[in-house]
């Protein structure tokens, strides 16, 4: 990734010490909370440029090496002997004292009735204990130096928005994550961090311990980077990021130093970067008030929602949703009504996360994907092979569909939907899109089993760009299929639309209207989607895939998305977009097949795939799977239950189930809905829905699951 221009200015504009006097040095620019390693361990808070509060510990012992503002009022403080909670009245609601021989630097809370801790020690631990009770309910040892001293191993550690733990480890020079299990997930090595913590879009903010700050990708790829002894900053510690983009950066005075301070030239306590890199704001209050040695600087009206903070299982988050567990709505379709197979085969996908491209053949297991495909449609058929298999497929839709009891006929032609939602160029992208593997293990089963022409498959992604895997891949051992693309040439067709093809059930705003013509024109469907989860709407699965077949535009921010996403707050039902894609007649209703390509799948819809699939049964891989079914409303419910299973913190999730409830319940949708199909209202559920009964046993009462591990 290329570092981000603006901060590189960083490096190159500031050459000279913050003491000039054109910075500002004005006490009321922040609101903020202070406390600091020192001698006296002090903490403060600063407001309109006046002291108005203060807390002196009186025992004498330690140093504050990490104090956290909670939103309740109270303050969590972690000061090299011990831990405790304090208000802002001086009483100390609880403490723990660190055993003899190892030193505690820093604290985190979960929820309200526990913290987790890193206690330095011959061995180290990270321990997770209750509170007031102080008794200690989980712990399991982190790597050290050999050499190196206790005190100099651990100074910060902060939880993450995936409920996983990040650990500076001075000693060894490296970052660690770590979930509630004691299981190191991701390691970056290469650092001297004296501190870390995860930004809002999931990067990592790390301040090293001579002065080198630097942002990086859990890739470890680095975005930006600063030395802060440019401007003056000679010991940080810890680093703040402001909503405008600047930072707060502190440099701590060590008061043990045989050399005196030079109070005619006092160090700067903390300064504010701008994003050009210039010094717009410098702390250095030495007397009235006497901050001292700086630590931690937290702005007042961002305190820390202990609520909000969970390690695993300790403080668990859940999404709220409209359907409990086993309470299936709907009616199941299929030959198998209501059937979903789910296909796992570890070793598919073996991208290491970090090298080179996760679409190259070193990463990926052509053959797995081939026996996954294949294993796919017999165990949604139930047919012994294959071959069968298609045909039986083929014949139920045409069947069900007014076609007569027969199969697929030459010159018949089967569009099949990518999801290419992360490519606007041919150039293979590190981003996640459709599996050039799945695909291609899809047209071989589609031409070797279901005996389908080349010439009779078209490969589609009519909004965004079929990259040159997926291209050369196929065209390679399938010269004859055609692959069509929003933006065409390379061998691709250049998409061509209908208008006015969607008429929404209700007024939609600027949805788009228009459809893909090779998706109008086509007898037949299959709609390959992804296992992601999505900002808005919680999910995206094969209904939101739909929304990629419209004659939207390339540049996502210029399209509407009216009713795309629910409103996460109230829970109110409301009419949903995506049944209306479900019900159409040149799109759900006219799929034979939908899948959900969860070979690597991942926590965000940008970026490269990440993280690594933690719970069972994936233990620590990717997902490497493929859930297949004939009913759609199913399959986006086994896909759902999967994503929520594995992210249940993900805040978008809260009511993500409300368009398929709305599908199921169809002709009496919650939201009073009437769901029309070319004007004419819908009289029958487009599926069966059901939430599992929990991410343990993965069990439903109506859905006809047919889990199977290769």
């Amino acid at each position: 990734m290329k570092k981000t221009i603006a901060l590189l200015f960083f490096i190159l504009s500031v050459t000279t010490t913050v003491s000039a006097q054109k910075t500002d040095g004005n006490l009321n620019r922040h609101q903020f909370f202070y406390a600091g390693q020192s001698k006296q361990r002090r903490m403060f808070m600063v407001q309109d440029g006046k002291l108005t509060w203060q807390y002196n510990d009186q025992l004498k012992k330690g140093e504050i090496s990490d104090a956290i503002l909670l939103s309740d009022g109270h303050i969590l403080v972690a000061h090299q002997y011990g831990i405790a909670e304090v208000t802002q009245d001086s009483r100390t609601l609880w403490s723990y004292a660190a055993p003899e021989g190892t030193e505690i630097h820093t604290i985190q809370p979960i929820g309200r009735t526990h913290v987790v801790f890193v206690q330095n020690g011959k061995p180290a631990k990270v321990v997770v204990m209750e509170i007031p009770s102080t008794r200690i309910v989980r712990e399991f040892t982190v790597p050290v130096s050999e050499t190196g001293s206790v005190h100099g191993q651990f100074r910060n550690a902060r939880l993450t928005s995936r409920g996983t733990l990040l650990i500076a480890n001075m000693g060894l020079g490296c970052i660690h994550e770590y979930n509630s299990k004691g299981k190191e997930i991701e390691r970056w090595d290469g650092f001297l961090p004296w501190s870390v913590q995860e930004l809002p879009k999931g990067n990592l903010l790390i301040t090293g311990r001579k002065g080198h700050i630097q942002e990086i990708t859990r890739m470890g790829q680095t975005v930006w980077e600063i030395n802060t002894t440019t401007f003056g900053i000679t010991q940080p510690q810890k680093t703040v990021r402001l909503k405008n983009g600047n930072h707060i950066i502190n440099n701590w005075y060590n008061e043990w130093s045989k050399t005196p301070m030079d109070t005619a030239h006092a160090p700067v306590q903390a300064v504010e970067i701008d994003k050009q890199g210039k010094v717009v704001w410098q702390l250095c209050s030495w007397k009235d008030p006497d901050l001292g040695p700086s630590t931690t600087i937290q702005l007042l009206d961002e305190p820390v929602n202990r609520d909000r903070l969970f390690f695993g299982e300790f403080n668990p988050k859940f999404p709220k949703q409209f359907v409990a567990p086993n309470a299936p709505l709907g009616v199941g379709k299929g030959i198998h009504p209501g059937r979903v197979a789910w296909i796992h085969d570890p070793g598919v996908a073996q991208w290491d996360g970090r090298t080179g491209l996760w679409v190259e053949d070193r990463w990926n297991n052509q053959a797995k994907a081939d026996d996954m495909v294949r294993e796919a449609v017999i165990q949604l058929s139930g047919e012994p092979d294959a071959k069968k298999a298609w045909k039986a497929l083929f014949k139920h839709f045409n069947k069900t569909h007014g076609r007569g009891n027969r199969g697929y006929k030459k010159g018949e032609t089967i569009a099949v939907k990518l999801n290419m939602n992360n490519a606007i160029t041919h150039h293979d992208t590190i981003e996640l899109n459709s599996s050039p593997f799945v695909t291609l293990a899809l047209v071989r089963s589609m031409v070797n089993d279901g005996k389908i022409r080349q010439q009779d498959i078209i490969l589609c992604e009519p909004s965004r760009a079929i990259t040159d895997s997926i291209y050369n891949k196929i065209k390679r051992e399938f010269p004859y299929v055609r692959l069509i693309d929003n933006i065409g040439g390379e061998g691709r067709e250049k998409c061509e639309y209908y208008p006015e093809q969607i008429v929404y059930s209700e007024d939609n705003g600027k949805m788009a209207r228009g459809l893909a013509k090779c998706v109008v024109d086509a007898d037949y469907l299959i709609n390959t989607a992804l296992l992601k989860t999505h900002n808005g709407p919680g999910v995206t699965l094969t209904a939101k895939n739909w929304y990629g077949a419209t004659d939207i535009n390339l540049l996502w921010r210029q399209n509407a998305h009216n009713n795309i996403s629910q409103d996460k707050r109230h829970g109110k039902p409301g009419y949903k977009t995506f049944v209306d894609f479900m019900a159409h007649k040149h799109l759900g209703q006219k799929t034979l097949l939908f899948i959900i390509d969860g070979t690597y799948g991942s926590r965000d819809v940008n970026g490269a795939p990440a993280p690594k699939w933690q719970k069972e049964p994936f233990n620590g891989d990717w997902a490497c799977s493929l859930i297949v079914s004939q009913d759609e409303v199913a399959c986006d419910a086994v896909g759902m239950d999967i994503l929520i299973g594995e992210w249940p913190e993900f805040e978008s999730m809260n009511y993500c189930d409300e368009y398929l409830r709305e599908a199921a319940m169809i002709p009496h949708a919650p939201s009073g809905t009437v769901y029309k199909q070319e004007g004419k209202p819908l009289e029958k559920p487009l599926g069966l829905f059901e939430h599992w009964n929990n991410q343990r046993e993965r069990k439903y009462t109506k859905i006809d699951l047919k889990y199977k591990k290769l």
